[in-house]
């Protein structure tokens, strides 16, 4: 058993007992990790604050077989604003939960990582319309995962001409390659899908689309990770239910 230092953010986090935590930590290097906070209920814990969803802290723990015992967690950034805002907190909530339930244990996963402190940042920060940013984590997190292309047509990647979208197959693409069927895409949503996939950072955030193009790209997107991510989480809906 040997002391590891772990730089992350909260994901997830559970009871242990009366007292004690088990919260999920998107690690930088690492990727997915568990850590058990003993003691991490109790107000006057010194863990109290750094087992907070969205804490992205420096973790000191033990490590043993398949899990962490955390000692220390040093808080670098709460989020705390998120929590002042319903809509901006619902998201929030939905992304943690959508990476937690889908990026893999003990693989790095630091573009995801990133991708996720960008998000948090411009909910707390800006005045994007809160489920906006979270299309456009989607459409970033897809294509960090290999399940979207920046190219087009997700059969021959032509891009430059107007794209269609499969439901039954979960797919962008070109007339030449379509079945029947398929929902031609608004233009604002493929450019904003082309205007994601081409940047990085904070650039990624730098657009608004119409309340029309926002319908359509909501509903592709959920289509998109129902097919390939295999998730369709309720936490995703909450923020239309406020």
């Amino acid at each position: 058993m040997g002391v590891v230092k772990l730089r992350g953010i909260v994901i997830g986090e559970s009871q242990n007992g009366e007292s004690s935590k088990r919260i999920q930590v998107l690690a930088k290097g690492v990727g997915r990790v568990m850590l058990s906070a003993r003691g991490a209920k109790n107000t006057k814990s010194k863990l109290l604050s750094g087992t907070q969803l969205f804490s992205y802290c420096d973790f000191l723990a033990y490590e043993g077989k398949g899990f962490y015992s955390m000692t220390q967690a040093d808080l670098i950034e709460s989020f705390y604003g998120i929590r002042t805002d319903m809509d901006k907190l619902a998201e929030a909530v939905y992304l943690a939960e959508l990476v937690d339930k889908t990026c893999p244990t003990g693989m790095e996963q630091d573009d995801t990582l990133r991708l996720l402190l960008y998000s948090l940042a411009a909910l707390e920060k800006t005045q994007l319309p809160p489920r906006l940013i979270s299309r456009i984590f989607e459409v970033k997190y897809l294509q960090i995962s290999g399940f979207l292309s920046g190219e087009g047509c997700m059969v021959c990647g032509n891009g430059e001409e107007s794209l269609f979208f499969s439901e039954k197959e979960g797919e962008l693409l070109c007339k030449n390659h379509c079945h029947g069927g398929e929902i031609p895409l608004l233009t604002a949503v493929q450019k904003a899908i082309s205007f994601i996939t081409q940047r990085d950072g904070n650039q990624i955030f730098a657009f608004a689309l119409s309340d029309e193009a926002m319908v359509q790209m909501d509903g592709i997107l959920r289509r998109y990770l129902e097919v390939h991510m295999g998730v369709r989480l309720k936490s995703r809906e909450f923020s239309k239910e406020l």
